[in-house]
């Protein structure tokens, strides 16, 4: 593993773990969730079992850990756009790193959990941001796959999130559905027809409602999305540690694996 800063703070930085051959890899990069709060990290939350599995395929697994709001009391640590310019700056960094570990950039799939799914296919959908939007950047690494487990994938659907006021210390205030703010942070305003978007939910999650992959699904053409509905899980049982439903975490790992190519 090699851990590389793509900022001077001490939260923005990523894991780059590949194989040791001398082959041009696809990458594969994993964000964590944990409500966008400082109260869990890219080493203690459950998306770290995704890069252990992935450690022994032939790809190059970036683990990337950005700034994050506070636990308790006022967003003092991220405030918008914090969390967004270091995801988007994190993920851009590989161009960087690709001459000298032989990243396939053409070939990036991103895998993303709860908030980190919101990211995820935010990250996925850079392309449609408005021009005026701080958000907004004419080049940009281009991401071809995202799957989003349990995302947070519909910012304007707060009442589905078990903490809605998360939504909006990540914003920077309690914010009107047509702000623009609310546009170019949201997945489900920005979907992107060139990137292929697959959605995966477990129908009993209380944390995060099975009615924000919905309603992502319903805002897309739904030619590029593919939504599995998960039974009977809710918001961590996909995970092996959680030790509840190893057959979702089958499907993970068929999913992740046949995206990999």
């Amino acid at each position: 593993m090699n851990i590389y800063k793509y900022g001077v703070d001490s939260q923005q930085y990523g894991q780059l773990i590949r194989p040791q051959n001398d082959a041009y890899l696809p990458v594969v990069i994993v964000i964590h969730g944990g409500y966008w709060k400082d109260n869990h990290s890219l080493d203690t939350y459950p998306t770290k079992q995704i890069v252990e599995y992935l450690a022994d395929k032939s790809v190059a697994v970036w683990n990337l850990e950005y700034r994050r709001m506070n636990s308790m009391g006022p967003n003092i640590t991220a405030p918008w756009p914090t969390i967004f310019s270091d995801v988007a700056q994190g993920i851009d960094f590989l161009t960087t790193l690709a001459t000298e570990h032989k990243l396939d950039l053409s070939n990036v799939l991103i895998i993303g959990h709860s908030a980190g799914g919101h990211l995820a296919t935010w990250a996925a959908s850079r392309g449609m941001i408005d021009k005026n939007s701080a958000l907004y950047k004419a080049e940009y690494l281009a991401i071809k796959t995202v799957i989003a487990i349990a995302g947070v994938v519909d910012l304007r659907r707060r009442s589905d999130l078990g903490q809605p006021q998360q939504v909006v210390k990540l914003l920077g205030g309690e914010l009107a559905d047509g702000h623009s703010r609310i546009k170019n942070c949201n997945p489900a305003q920005l979907i992107d027809n060139s990137v292929k978007y697959i959605i995966m939910h477990g129908d009993k999650d209380k944390e995060v409602n099975i009615k924000q992959a919905i309603s992502f699904v319903r805002s897309s053409n739904k030619a590029n999305v593919v939504f599995h509905v998960l039974a009977g899980v809710d918001h961590f049982t996909m995970f092996p540690s959680f030790n509840k439903n190893l057959h979702s975490w089958q499907l993970l790992q068929h999913i992740i694996s046949e995206n990999l190519v």
